[in-house]
């Protein structure tokens, strides 16, 4: 993770008034940590409430509400908060794996094949 779980995030003016009323195309889970941010909180107080989002999905959301300059954070030792500069994070892994895909028909078909033909070969 870029910021320690001791770094601090809260909304920003802008933040506040989208709070109030929608004027940016936020996603659902940007929406409520922004939500959430009414009263300023750690990353890790952030990841304890949103227990079903995982900690670097959070960070990513994070940063992207603080490019669009809604929040701002704080590091612990730092004199201020300031928004967050433009950090280019990694694609976040796939939730879960596709479901098992069978071999195609012609594998499968000489695999048998040669079963068969090492049953006829042992009797």
């Amino acid at each position: 993770m870029y910021y320690e779980p001791d770094t601090v995030w809260g909304r920003t003016i802008d933040g506040d008034e989208e709070a109030k009323q929608s004027k940016s195309p936020l996603s659902i889970v940007q929406r409520r940590v922004l939500r959430e941010l009414a009263r300023p909180r750690t990353f890790a107080s952030l990841a304890a409430r949103n227990y079903r989002l995982a900690p670097p999905r959070l960070e990513h959301e994070l940063i992207a509400l603080a490019e669009l300059k809604l929040v701002a954070y704080q590091r612990p030792g730092t004199p201020g908060p300031r928004t967050a500069p433009r950090i280019d994070l990694p694609p976040l892994p796939a939730a879960a794996p596709g479901r098992w895909k069978p071999p195609a028909p012609l594998l499968v078909l000489t695999l048998l094949l040669g079963l068969c033909g090492v049953l006829l070969a042992l009797t």
